[in-house]
């Protein structure tokens, strides 16, 4: 993806989060994605998509770039999960509320180039 390779981080806390894209799959079997990254990752990550350099970015393509992306990264899911759903829109939050939340997450953290991305599923609507 975008010339990264992501892996499993060796760490096991994740990084502080900036930016949290979150996107339903509603239906008999509800799901909730969501990507994180801190500001660092989702500038790189932006920039990577848009052919654009960091500092040529502003908030709203940052945000603009993580809802495309949580829209592929669930579709993927959906296609390997056989979910015969639609997908809902995505929405883009500050920080790290949803870790706060007592949705049971389930976290799983990537790392490609220093560029760690939180990959978060949840089995309800969030």
């Amino acid at each position: 993806m975008l010339g990264l390779t992501f892996r499993p981080a060796i760490q096991t806390l994740r990084p502080a989060l900036w930016r949290t894209a979150l996107l339903q799959i509603p239906g008999a079997r509800p799901v909730t994605i969501a990507l994180s990254s801190d500001r660092g990752g989702c500038a790189a990550l932006a920039a990577a998509m848009l052919g654009m350099e960091e500092d040529e970015l502003d908030l709203a393509m940052i945000d603009d770039f993580l809802r495309e992306l949580v829209n592929m990264t669930a579709g993927q899911i959906k296609s390997e999960l056989s979910l015969d759903q639609a997908l809902g829109l995505p929405r883009v939050i500050d920080g790290e509320p949803m870790y706060a939340s007592p949705t049971d997450w389930t976290h799983y953290i990537l790392d490609a180039n220093s560029i760690s991305l939180v990959v978060s599923l949840a089995s309800t609507l969030v």
